[in-house]
């Protein structure tokens, strides 16, 4: 097999993945497929958590033709029994003569321990180190080598940067289509954050409204001091929410909320009475919340990027001028002092969408 080949058949397995990406989280997507003879005998992609992972679908599919095969997969095989067992034992147990694995498992206590086993078994192991195998599971390889959930920033501006005018007015800025793709980014994330600012000026659903069945993601408000009505949307539409409020906050306000069925997680205030992030995004990892998709004001998002906690940013810029001093910019917070200072993006995406413009990039 020629390494055009080798790289023809992870790109199908990469394809495979993406059929994960709307349901496997906080798992990661991962392809597989198995080739005998130059065709494909078998295939399969992890769907869910707790489900067959997809090493395990595509051994099924080839329906016991696999001996002396070829596997190829975009994340090095699981080597232990965590909610199904390790896939290094039905590899072996199914016969296939060679392992092609796009990127090795980014968590340090298993990466590179299924190549040990699988090789000890006597099966060819290589590895592409495939920057798109890599790439598909950013969610996934920051929580897991981190313990701190992926953060997602996305806003939507005027060609002047702005997210309102100066009586508040923002409906809408961005074009029919530009807002669809939004419902894509958030069913693709296991939470969706705003600021209590937010659920009181606009009382927003935060919820996935698209065609067919989606995964609808928790919706999390960064509310310190328990602040959202009862009767809001976004407590009554779709999945989980979590209210995030300080240890500060009035308990006859907590109870209120919990009684709407939302659930409250407290956490500590600064000086200036708001929640501490990073504190706050530990204790949402510990709830397995791998990734997070914020939709917020200007003060919101400011605080996110002067405590260095957005990984990702998507903005949607429209062919519009608002114009004015009083105005509202989509960040807030104390900024920073020196251009030099100014935070770049890396991994650039621009497309234009109908009118508007789509930017997304990565926090270098």
């Amino acid at each position: 097999m020629t390494e055009n080949q080798e790289y023809m058949w992870m790109k199908y397995a990469v394809k495979l993945a993406e059929k994960g990406r709307y349901s496997c989280s906080p798992n990661p997507m991962v392809g597989a497929v198995i080739i005998s003879n130059g065709k494909i005998i078998g295939e399969g992609y992890h769907r869910k958590t707790g489900e067959p992972h997809a090493e395990i679908n595509a051994i099924k599919s080839a329906n016991g033709n696999t001996g002396n095969a070829s596997l190829f997969v975009t994340l090095e095989p699981c080597s232990t029994h965590g909610r199904t067992p390790p896939c290094t034992k039905a590899i072996i147990k199914a016969g296939i003569k060679k392992v092609i694995i796009g990127a090795i498992d980014p968590n340090p206590a298993h990466a590179g321990k299924a190549i040990d086993i699988l090789k000890g078994a006597g099966i060819e192991v290589k590895v592409l180190n495939d920057s798109v195998c890599q790439k598909i599971n950013e969610k996934f390889n920051m929580f897991i080598s981190t313990g701190f959930p992926f953060i997602h920033a996305k806003w939507a501006m005027t060609l002047d940067g702005k997210i309102a005018t100066r009586t508040g007015s923002s409906k809408w800025i961005s074009c029919n289509k530009s807002r669809e793709i939004v419902h894509k980014l958030r069913a693709e994330y296991d939470a969706i954050m705003t600021g209590s600012g937010t659920v009181l000026k606009d009382d927003p659903q935060l919820n996935v409204r698209l065609e067919g069945k989606w995964r609808q993601p928790v919706k999390i408000i960064i509310d310190s001091l328990c602040q959202t009505p009862a009767e809001a949307k976004i407590l009554k539409r779709g999945a989980e929410t979590i209210i995030a409020c300080g240890k500060n906050a009035p308990v006859e306000r907590i109870q209120l909320i919990e009684n709407a069925g939302a659930k409250i997680i407290q956490g500590d205030t600064g000086q200036n009475g708001k929640i501490i992030l990073p504190e706050l995004f530990k204790k949402l990892a510990a709830e397995n919340i791998s990734s997070i998709f914020v939709e917020g004001g200007s003060s919101l998002l400011g605080a996110l990027f002067d405590n260095h906690l957005i990984n990702k940013v998507t903005v949607f810029i429209s062919p519009k001028i608002i114009g004015g001093e009083k105005s509202l910019s989509p960040i807030g917070g104390t900024g920073i002092d020196q251009i030099t200072d100014a935070l770049k993006l890396a991994d650039l995406h621009i497309e234009q969408i109908e009118n508007d413009i789509m930017l997304t990039g990565k926090i270098t």
